[in-house]
């Protein structure tokens, strides 16, 4: 293996490192976002094994196979039960177990999501953040929805309260995907299907009015691996330079 070689090695480290460093952060600065999932970076060594006899003393019948580098292998969501909180407020809602609503986006594409901080609007819908639409089967139109206290039962099943009258208004609409490695982040804590996976509606999801789910980072451990990165970046960072300066000096023998 030539200098070059050690050069692209190093390259490959620091790349890798701050690909980990920039999920890291990103964990660190949603350890207080609902419903949020830690994601974690998964790193694997590239090995080239066209080693010649020219490059090492081998014999006959036998490879050799050299490390030059590594590559970030997979950047996976954490799906782990985050846990739940309190708050009292009715439009709040945690879910227990699998599962994700459903909301559209102002294109009135739907993304799923783990966050049930809900409001309803001006129009008596129920709507995230965001003001986008949350999946619901009204079997009343939202807009035309009595006047009383929202009531959601723990298998989504939605009612309104009013002097001790109880009126069935529709249903949350959850989703469960094939498998949750089908999922893709596309940013605010959505979530969305690989092209051609399939979705199902669940029949009997587990909800929880009057409380979210926390984040799943772990700030400890995230304040630890990010320091072990930054070390290893260091690391690398200082064995770049040490490769940079034998090229220098390989240069000015050469002249």
């Amino acid at each position: 293996m030539n200098i070059s070689g050690i050069l692209s090695i190093n390259k490959s480290g620091i790349n890798g490192l701050q690909n980990n460093m920039d999920n890291i952060a990103n964990n660190i600065a949603n350890s207080e976002t609902i419903g949020y999932k830690n994601r974690n970076t998964t790193f694997q060594e590239l090995v080239n094994n066209q080693t010649t006899a020219q490059e090492a003393n081998l014999t006959a019948g036998t490879s050799l196979g050299l490390n030059t580098g590594v590559g970030v292998n997979s950047e996976s969501i954490n799906f782990a039960q985050g846990s739940l909180q309190q708050t009292g407020k009715t439009t709040d809602f945690a879910i227990q177990g699998q599962g994700f609503f459903g909301i559209y986006n102002q294109n009135g594409e739907l993304l799923l999501t783990r966050d049930g901080s809900f409001t309803r609007d001006s129009t008596g819908q129920l709507v995230n953040a965001s003001g986008n639409k949350v999946a619901v089967d009204a079997t009343i139109p939202e807009t035309s929805w009595p006047n009383g206290d929202l009531n959601v039962a723990s298998d989504g099943n939605i009612s309104i309260v009013n002097n001790g009258i109880s009126t069935s208004v529709g249903k949350l609409r959850m989703y469960l995907p094939q498998n949750n490695e089908d999922l893709v982040s596309v940013g605010n804590n959505n979530y969305t299907v690989k092209n051609g996976n399939q979705l199902q509606v669940m029949a009997n999801p587990s909800i929880k009015q009057g409380y979210l789910e926390a984040s799943t980072v772990d700030l400890a451990d995230s304040m630890t691996d990010m320091i072990a990165t930054q070390r290893a970046y260091q690391m690398n960072a200082k064995a770049l330079q040490a490769t940079d300066d034998m090229f220098e000096v390989i240069n000015r023998l050469a002249n």
